[in-house]
């Protein structure tokens, strides 16, 4: 395959969501400030920017000086900058991807509080774009969340401005996703997460995958997708390569390795569709702590459901340049099939009170799977920092279904989920639900 026609198939999916990808010739520089890259929150803001940039833009500079990975970090050790580069090189052979101090014409994406007239800054889970000094509090909490999402921020601003300076500065933070700062300190580390299972490792699922293992290595995990990597999904996973679709890998198969070298020890694979895959409908009572939804083909909300699934985390990707994150807890007044209804002629006429005996298996109509590369990894960061909140006390700490616009100025806003009328929860029977979910970790949680 030569040059023109890899970059045909990996960009196809932009161009299908109605945008042109960033012009090749404009030279894109990641400085940082010094004392912001010396820290836990720099290193992330660092990985991030080069992966999600790395994956915009075929012409990327590295700014930084080369030191070792952050020892909270996978990869501890490691020179920094040889790892960003080994990545961007992987996931984009054709591109020029290297190290030198800004040019004339360059522009410039920087990372810290100050050091340059915009930036880009995360600390705990706050995040800011604009112009410097930021106004974060120091957060002392390893968690990366608002250091990866600054970065997210900074992403789509440059991509949507097509290289213009952010003027109008955004501030917000992940823990209970609002324009303003929160000083929470809270880390997951040293709490194990439990057993997490992902149905779907597409751009969304992977891309929870990847910023889970950023924070923290302390969980199990069960990957379960049928599919496997081709060269248009590069651009929207931070985990998949070109290697990868090279040789047609599973994408289970490909989170699993990223895990794995990041240091999960515990991950399973099924490359299976959901409703097919024996770690989803032979695993034991309350053995799924909690179930990362990513996956959106066979009617899978069906099979979910009928299943009886522990706390459910999610995001979507919508048309227009919004990441939208959704929680279903098990009794809650809303399911998964209340936001996507089955096709009627599959819906059950029983009361639902024990898995059915010949669930549908018919593959739902294939969307065209178009979205931009910072909307995928919003969606999966937004899920991923969810999952990682799951210990906190108090928690939820915000409405069902959050959204994200990055279209224009960045936006949060939170509504509840409203219950379906006529949906398949309204009979399903709550004892057999919290029976199959007894024992789980998060089980409290349930209404």
């Amino acid at each position: 395959m030569d040059q023109k026609q890899f970059y045909d198939r990996l960009n196809d999916r932009m161009r299908r969501y109605g945008v042109s990808p960033l012009d090749p010739a404009q030279v894109i520089t990641i400085t940082a400030s010094p004392d912001y890259l010396a820290t836990y929150d720099g290193h992330v803001a660092a990985l991030v920017s080069c992966n999600l940039l790395g994956r915009l833009s075929p012409s990327v500079q590295i700014g930084f000086p080369d030191i070792a990975i952050h020892p909270s970090l996978p990869w501890a050790g490691r020179p920094l900058v040889r790892h960003a580069l080994d990545g961007m090189r992987a996931a984009d052979p054709f591109g020029s991807y290297g190290t030198r101090p800004p040019a004339a014409g360059d522009f410039r994406f920087h990372l810290g509080p100050d050091g340059h007239e915009t930036v880009v800054h995360g600390s705990g889970w706050n995040a800011y774009i604009g112009a410097g000094r930021s106004p974060l509090p120091l957060v002392a909490s390893d968690v990366g969340v608002g250091a990866a999402l600054a970065v997210v921020l900074g992403a789509a601003h440059l991509f949507r401005t097509r290289f213009c300076a952010t003027t109008v500065p955004f501030t917000c933070n992940a823990w209970d996703w609002t324009d303003v700062s929160s000083p929470v300190e809270f880390s997951p580390v040293g709490t194990s997460l439990g057993h997490v299972m992902t149905a779907g490792l597409g751009s969304v699922g992977s891309a929870a995958n990847y910023f889970l293992a950023l924070a923290t290595r302390n969980f199990r995990s069960s990957l379960i997708d049928h599919d496997q990597v081709g060269i248009q999904n590069i651009t929207r996973s931070p985990i998949f390569t070109d290697v990868h679709a090279d040789v047609s890998l599973t994408k289970v198969d490909a989170v699993a390795a990223f895990l794995r070298g990041a240091g999960v020890r515990d991950v399973v694979v099924d490359p299976i569709a959901l409703h097919k895959s024996a770690l989803w409908n032979d695993r034991e009572a309350g053995s799924t702590d909690v179930l990362i939804s990513a996956a959106n083909e066979f009617n899978v909300r069906y099979h979910i459901e009928m299943g009886f699934p522990p706390i459910q985390l999610y995001a979507t990707t919508g048309r227009n340049w919004q990441s939208s994150l959704m929680r279903h807890l098990p009794g809650a007044k809303a399911c998964s099939l209340c936001v996507f209804p089955p096709d009627e002629k599959f819906a059950p006429t029983a009361c639902a009170t024990d898995r059915p005996t010949e669930p549908p298996t018919t593959v739902e109509e294939k969307r065209t799977d178009a979205a931009l590369p910072f909307l995928s990894f919003a969606a999966g960061l937004m899920t991923a920092a969810e999952v990682l909140k799951l210990a906190a006390p108090g928690y939820p700490f915000s409405a069902e279904r959050v959204m994200l616009s990055l279209k224009d100025q960045p936006f949060l806003f939170g509504t509840p989920i409203p219950h379906r009328n006529g949906c398949l929860c309204e009979s399903r029977h709550m004892g057999v639900h919290q029976a199959a979910i007894e024992g789980s970790r998060y089980a409290t949680l349930s209404s």
